[in-house]
């Protein structure tokens, strides 16, 4: 009987702490209310003026060659962002981080006049190149692989191609999920893989773009690559550490 009794003493217990916390989780909720209200209105507010969750990439899909497109312009001495060889110039420093002798420095490129850019450049082998720079005699080929992988034979095959037309030429393959290609040895001194995401000290699209909303005068094409490192950043998993390299 008395067992009876003191278990249904803390039955009672229970009950009666289950509802207090149930009361006081109901006030902690109750008080959070006001500050969720005035955050989403300030949040609207803000919006108004600065469109913070705006981005001209949500209208696109996973699209190899939009970006491939991007990038031709960006790389393009007479591109319509107006910074002449800026973002060329960055571009090939971020090449040299690779630290791969038999590929030109930065410096050996000289003027970077004149300077062609290409897209889905066709080979003699009736193949396409996805970006081709021609800067003077010297060339470089560009295989970009956001999401995809490249074909059997594909960068060799693209390899072959350019150092017909120049001996210290190089196949660049950027690569989404940084892994390197499978189809070509990475012994190769004459190809780079080049990841998405940030790669310790290495090269990378995410550096590249970085530094080149750093040294961007323009207001528009600064806001632009800016969404393009939020992109790369979502897509890519590059969060570590865009705020690292960005001093903008």
């Amino acid at each position: 009987m008395g067992t009876e009794i003191a278990l249904g003493a803390n039955e009672v217990s229970m009950s009666q702490r289950t509802a207090e916390h149930e009361a006081q989780l109901d006030t902690f909720f109750a008080g959070l209310t006001p500050a969720v209200e005035m955050a989403t209105e300030a949040q609207k507010r803000l919006d108004r003026l600065a469109a913070t969750k705006f981005s001209v990439f949500h209208y696109f899909d996973e699209n190899e060659n939009l970006l491939s497109g991007i990038f031709a312009d960006l790389l393009r001495p007479d591109g319509s962002h107006g910074q002449g060889a800026t973002f060329l110039k960055l571009f090939l420093k971020e090449v040299e981080r690779g630290k791969k002798d038999c590929i030109r420095k930065a410096r050996d490129y000289g003027l970077l006049d004149p300077c062609s850019v290409w897209t889905e450049y066709v080979t003699p082998g009736r193949r396409k190149i996805d970006l081709v720079l021609r800067i003077g005699d010297r060339w470089i080929g560009i295989e970009n692989k956001p999401w995809a992988y490249d074909q059997p034979g594909q960068l060799q095959c693209y390899l072959n191609f350019l150092l017909k037309e120049d001996p210290r030429a190089c196949i660049l393959y950027l690569s989404g999920s940084g892994e390197i290609s499978g189809t070509i040895h990475e012994e190769n001194t004459h190809y780079l893989t080049i990841p998405y995401g940030y790669a310790n000290n290495g090269p990378s699209v995410a550096h590249w773009v970085s530094e080149c909303h750093r040294h961007c005068q323009a207001d528009n094409v600064r806001w632009f690559l800016k969404d393009l490192q939020e992109y790369i950043k979502r897509m890519f998993r590059a969060e570590s550490s865009l705020e690292e390299h960005d001093d903008g």
